[in-house]
């Protein structure tokens, strides 16, 4: 719950240098404080499904090229042991 009364901001740094604190009082301030928190929250929470959907395909691709590569190395397998049973004969 949030004391609209005596909330505070976080100091922020601008050129190197710390920013007192501002206490708002006024009860719209805060909500609009805590509307804009709330934005830049969703905001990074989309950037991090963007994220992790984009190493998912990343993830699924690699997973579908290893397997091709896996496949034609079984088959390069099977034709050296043929090629190797064929001149032993």
């Amino acid at each position: 719950m949030v004391d609209a009364t005596s909330t505070t901001t976080k100091p922020s740094k601008t050129n190197g240098q710390a920013k007192s604190p501002r206490v708002i009082s006024d009860p719209k301030e805060v909500a609009q404080l805590v509307m804009m928190r709330i934005d830049q929250v969703n905001s990074k929470k989309d950037e991090l499904t963007i994220a992790v959907k984009s190493l998912a395909d990343t993830a699924k691709q690699l997973v579908s090229v290893y397997a091709k590569q896996q496949a034609q190395i079984a088959k390069l397998a099977k034709k050296v042991a043929e090629l190797e049973k064929s001149n032993g004969k």
